[in-house]
């Protein structure tokens, strides 16, 4: 699931960045969240609850963990995509040669400090791979993250090109619903949520 709305204009870049959910809106879009994850579920009960040590993915996963009566597993490989020097400022501040260089090679361009989206999708798959070793085929696992990680493991787990699923919409605190199959192989249930 992505986070609920992070309190950050629209015009900002932000990655990981820690900025905070929205706190006017933040119950009730927990509230919808866990309505959505109870639609999706059909009656099956979540394992265990991951999140990005980001607060506005953290804050919600543990709210919905209180709620479920699960534990949370909080994780930095679920972090958002580090934009090194371009966080927090405004997309029409940062130089439009690098904006266009990374438009370009989305997956190998690297903003100045930052990371590429092949390092997330590293970070990603390596999580990813120490659920499965460690998970039965009937265990659901909900994982509160961020558009961009989220994306790109659905590519990556859908056996799609890294970059088929960056234009996707995934509105806050909606989700991508996979099921893994035992030998790693990935079936969309639902996307958006």
């Amino acid at each position: 699931m992505r986070h609920p709305p992070p309190d950050v204009a629209s015009d900002v870049c932000y990655g990981r960045a820690d900025v905070p959910p929205v706190e006017a809106r933040l119950l009730p879009e927990i509230r919808g969240m866990v309505s959505r994850l109870h639609d999706v579920l059909e009656g099956r009960r979540p394992t265990a609850i991951h999140s990005s040590p980001l607060q506005r993915a953290r804050r919600a996963a543990q709210a919905m963990a209180g709620e479920l009566g699960l534990s949370l597993q909080i994780d930095a490989r679920l972090a958002e995509m580090d934009f090194g020097a371009w966080e927090m400022r405004r997309w029409d501040d940062i130089d439009r040669t690098a904006l266009d260089a990374w438009a370009a090679d989305v997956c190998g361009f690297t903003p100045p400090g930052g990371e590429c989206a092949r390092d997330v999708l590293r970070r990603m798959d390596a999580w990813a791979r120490a659920l499965r070793s460690s998970a039965t085929h009937d265990d659901v696992h909900l994982v509160v993250a961020h558009a961009g990680p989220i994306r790109l493991h659905t590519a990556t787990a859908l056996r799609l090109p890294t970059t088929a699923c960056l234009a996707w919409t995934l509105d806050f605190g909606h989700l991508c619903h996979l099921r893994i199959a035992g030998d790693g192989r990935a079936r969309l249930i639902r996307w958006n949520a």
